[in-house]
């Protein structure tokens, strides 16, 4: 009875470890997506760019 269940614990493992492993890479590929956006600085108009636009 005891080998039957470390014998399921290590089959739900070796099923599961793909799945964590994709959640993970997802997770910082989002998270490098992110970062990417918030670090691009937002271009600066200065008022006589702006009044010439309009």
């Amino acid at each position: 009875m005891q080998e039957q269940l470390s014998q399921d614990h290590q089959s739900a493992a070796a099923q599961l470890r793909p799945v964590v492993i994709t959640v993970v890479t997802l997770k910082l590929m989002v998270f490098a997506l992110l970062m990417t956006t918030l670090n691009i600085p937002t271009p600066a108009f200065s008022p006589v760019e702006i009044a010439s636009l309009r």
